[in-house]
């Protein structure tokens, strides 16, 4: 008989996959594997160059050349999941919490999420043909 261990999920808000290809920038340019209004998780490429920790503040980018910029960025982890045999490259997963969001922050971050994840609550995915992309971009 296998015991289960419940895992306790600490997260305030749900997670989303995007639905469109989303990334972020944070020290690193890595692809969003998900994101919601508490945090981001996202893969990159780990560069031997870059010596600094990562900045406080982080941009994301969607769809259509929407981004937000100056998100306040906490890192919870940064781990190794995958690494050649040459040890090259090297491929991290970053998790990061949101700092302090301004009101209009928080609005914008709100419709980057609806303009590009997958929101099961929703019963469908938008398409670009009922839901047409808005013409602006999400900037601060």
């Amino acid at each position: 008989m296998t015991a289960h261990t419940q895992v306790n999920n600490r997260r305030k808000f749900p997670r989303f996959e995007p639905r469109k290809e989303m990334y972020v920038l944070h020290y690193n340019f890595g692809k969003i594997i998900d994101i919601g209004m508490g945090g981001v998780l996202f893969n990159y490429v780990d560069k031997d160059y870059l010596n600094d920790g990562p900045p406080e503040k982080g941009i994301l980018f969607g769809h259509n050349d929407h981004y937000m910029d100056e998100i306040p960025f906490n890192t919870i982890s940064d781990t190794i999941i995958s690494k050649s045999t040459s040890s090259k490259p090297v491929i991290r997963q970053r998790r990061i919490l949101f700092g302090k969001l301004t009101d209009s922050q928080v609005r914008m971050l709100e419709r980057f999420i609806i303009d590009h994840a997958r929101i099961p609550q929703m019963g469908f995915d938008k398409s670009d043909d009922f839901f047409p992309e808005p013409d602006y971009k999400l900037t601060m």
